[in-house]
């Protein structure tokens, strides 16, 4: 399924950028649904770690509010110079918070730092085509990759291409690096205190001009009560991830505004069918019962999405048949979604080997997505119905991900 995404503010006139001369004043708190699980922009996939990355680093690349990529750091749009080679000219007098010059040898540091089989980050498999980077001269680069990469420029407008001091990091190990990062970005980072706040603090040697707000603050709050409530109490002045549910509270409040939008974000059910070392390489096939493609079946079969979005989502949701929506590249629209029959659920489980019902455990988090635990809770409760007798075990998020 996927849904719509909604973001409640604090009513507060911001300029992302002073005028000349003006010194940054004032703060901003931002609730999200969790704490990130790192700030090292390329050890992750997960956009609560994004939207701190978004503020403390830049990219080459960036994407304005019309969504069209835009140079960042590259003063233009970079050129194909052959079939695998992309020219980049960078900006001049760009620097990091520790004062080192963004320069082309910073932009090959950090894009082979992404692709480093050693590292084994996480944000690194969109970025497999990338071979390496090669300096012309202190503000040229030409990456080449190891076959012709089309979408080259759009991963590079992401947080996960974000251009790192080399001295810094290459001086510093990975756990203190994912603690403490260094960036160009308007706001350089100040303190994390685990599952309470990340602070921020505004750049004023930004080379776009200092940040008009001087402490930008990030909280976790899971639960979505508790975090519209902080913002009615104004103790936040941004929420995101707002339940369906209460957003009309929000829109009928004089202080707050609601921003709804289309979201891209689906969610599904995964199901663990191999298993994995430490290192994340591939152990074998698991023995248990979705390792069964008639078990898996199953369970889709079992599941009503439609009353999912009904009851728990408010009817703010759209089911899909696949993780693509029709705003992805590839989504087909002849593509129907499975609807549940329970006499199929029953026939394949009994064809599985399992005619009495078959017992699961179904893994989430809590406070990540829109309403993630209320609609694991739906579904654990459709498939105990079902036969497929589900034991719920939700996780913050950290240690699901984990």
């Amino acid at each position: 399924m996927g849904w719509l995404r909604f973001v409640a503010l604090l009513v507060v006139t911001l300029v992302i950028y002073s005028p000349v001369g003006a010194a940054p004043t004032g703060s901003v708190v931002v609730a999200q649904g969790v704490d990130p699980t790192t700030l090292d922009p390329m050890n992750h996939q997960e956009t609560p770690a994004a939207n701190l990355a978004r503020n403390i680093f830049d990219t080459l690349l960036e994407r304005d509010q019309e969504l069209k990529i835009q140079p960042a750091l590259a003063t233009e749009m970079p050129k194909l110079v052959a079939p695998t080679t992309w020219e980049f000219k960078l900006r001049a007098g760009v620097k990091f918070h520790n004062g080192e010059p963004l320069d082309a040898e910073a932009v090959k540091f950090s894009l082979e730092r992404l692709v480093d089989p050693k590292l084994k980050l996480r944000g690194a498999t969109p970025f497999a085509p990338l071979s390496h980077v090669e300096i012309v001269d202190p503000l040229t680069v030409r990456i080449h990759t190891k076959a012709p990469w089309p979408i080259l420029d759009t991963l590079m407008s992401g947080t996960g291409a974000a251009i790192l001091p080399p001295k810094y990091y290459k001086d510093k190990d990975m756990a203190f690096v994912a603690k403490n990062p260094v960036g160009s970005g308007p706001f350089k980072f100040a303190r994390w205190v685990k599952d309470d706040r990340i602070e921020l603090e505004a750049n004023e040697q930004y080379w776009r001009g200092a940040p008009r707000i001087k402490k930008l603050v990030f909280r976790p709050i899971p639960d979505d009560a508790v975090r519209v409530a902080a913002l009615q109490n104004g103790e936040i002045d941004v929420a995101v991830n707002i339940p369906p549910h209460l957003a009309t509270i929000i829109a009928n409040h004089p202080k707050l505004f609601l921003s709804t939008a289309p979201s891209v974000r689906t969610i599904q059910l995964m199901y663990y069918t191999h298993q994995y070392d430490a290192q994340h390489k591939l152990v074998g096939p698991y023995a248990g019962p979705v390792a069964d493609r008639r078990v898996r079946l199953a369970i889709n079969h079992a599941v009503d999405v439609d009353e999912i979005i009904k009851s728990v989502l408010d009817g703010k949701g759209v089911r899909v048949a696949t993780m693509l929506t029709d705003r992805h590249f590839g989504f087909d629209p002849q593509l129907k979604p499975i609807k549940q029959d329970l006499t199929r659920t029953k026939q394949l489980l009994a064809e599985a080997g399992f005619p009495g019902g078959v017992d699961m455990v179904l893994n989430g988090p809590q406070g990540r997505y829109v309403r993630d635990k209320e609609v694991a809770e739906a579904i654990a409760g459709q498939l105990t119905k079902a036969g497929i007798r589900t034991t719920l075990r939700v996780f913050e998020w950290g240690n699901y991900l984990n």
